[in-house]
C-alpha cells in the first residue's frame, strides 16, 4: 500500500472537512518511498488538506511519504496524522512490534476522538483493509482510539505541554513494553515557542532512541511545512 499516489474524491476521511463549502473536492495522498538523504525531502504543490480557519486554507505538502532508517529503526514521515495508524500495522506485519505497545504521543492535540466505525481484530491483519480504513474512515483527530480498541496500543502517554515534558524527564522510565513514538511536528509551531525548543528536542530524541518504530506527521493545517521539514531535519539528521 502507498505504492502509488491517488486522490480522495468522496466526502470521507480528511476530505469530509467543509466538503460542501469547498470548490476543490479532492485531496492528494502521496506514495511511500525510501530515502537515505534528508535533502531529498522537498515541498510539493498538491493539496493534501483543506478546511476553514477564518478563511479557507489549502494546505500543500510533499510529493512523497518517506521511510527513513535512523538508529537502525524505521521512521515514517507523512502529512496528515491518521496515516500513522497504517504504519503501526505495517510495523506489526514486519514483526518490528506486536500488540500491547506504549504509544508516546507528542502533539499539540490529543487526537483521541471516536470514529464512526472500528476495524475488527481479524481485519487488522489484512493490510489492504487497514489501508482502506485509514484513508476512508479515519481523520487527523480520531485514529488512536481504534488502535487501543484493537489492542495494538495498550497505553497512551500524552506529551502536549511543558509540564508533560518535565514529567517525562523526572520520571524513572521502566520500558517493559515495546514503544511507538508518534510525533506531530505541530508541537514545534510558533504559538508553542514559549516551551524551550531544546527541551522538546531532548525529550523527542530520548524517546526516539528507545522506540521500536517512529511515526511523524508534518500536519500541513497546523504548521508551516517549510518550518516542519526544517525541524524534522534538525531532529533526525
Amino acid at each position: 500500500m502507498y505504492k502509488k499516489s491517488f486522490y480522495i474524491k468522496n466526502p470521507v476521511w480528511n476530505n469530509a472537512f467543509s466538503f460542501e463549502k469547498r470548490i476543490n473536492k479532492e485531496l492528494y495522498v502521496a506514495d511511500l518511498i525510501k530515502i537515505n538523504n534528508l535533502e531529498e525531502i522537498k515541498i510539493w504543490e498538491k493539496v493534501v488538506f483543506e478546511d476553514f480557519n477564518w478563511e479557507l486554507e489549502s494546505c500543500k505538502w510533499l510529493n512523497n511519504f518517506y521511510e527513513i532508517e535512523w538508529n537502525n529503526k524505521k521512521v515514517y514521515l507523512f502529512d496528515n496524522h491518521n496515516h500513522a495508524y497504517y504504519f503501526w500495522y505495517l510495523a506489526r506485519n514486519l514483526k518490528v512490534i506486536w500488540d500491547n505497545n506504549i504509544l508516546y504521543h507528542i502533539d499539540e492535540h490529543s487526537d483521541m476522538r471516536d470514529p464512526e466505525k472500528y476495524l475488527l481484530k481479524s481485519e487488522s491483519f489484512d493490510l489492504e483493509k487497514v489501508f482502506d480504513y485509514t484513508n476512508n474512515f479515519l481523520n487527523v483527530g480520531n485514529y488512536i482510539i481504534p488502535a487501543i480498541k484493537e489492542w495494538i496500543i495498550n497505553e497512551v502517554i500524552q506529551i502536549r505541554n511543558e509540564s508533560n515534558l518535565f514529567e517525562y524527564i523526572n520520571k524513572n522510565q521502566d520500558f517493559n513494553q515495546s514503544i511507538i513514538l508518534n510525533l506531530d511536528l505541530d508541537f514545534f509551531q510558533p504559538d508553542l515557542d514559549f516551551i524551550d525548543y531544546n527541551l522538546k528536542k531532548k525529550v523527542v530524541l530520548d524517546i526516539a532512541k528507545k522506540a521500536n518504530v517512529i511515526t511523524i506527521a508534518s500536519s500541513p493545517f497546523f504548521i508551516n511545512q517549510e518550518l516542519a521539514i526544517k525541524i524534522f531535519k534538525d531532529l533526525f539528521s
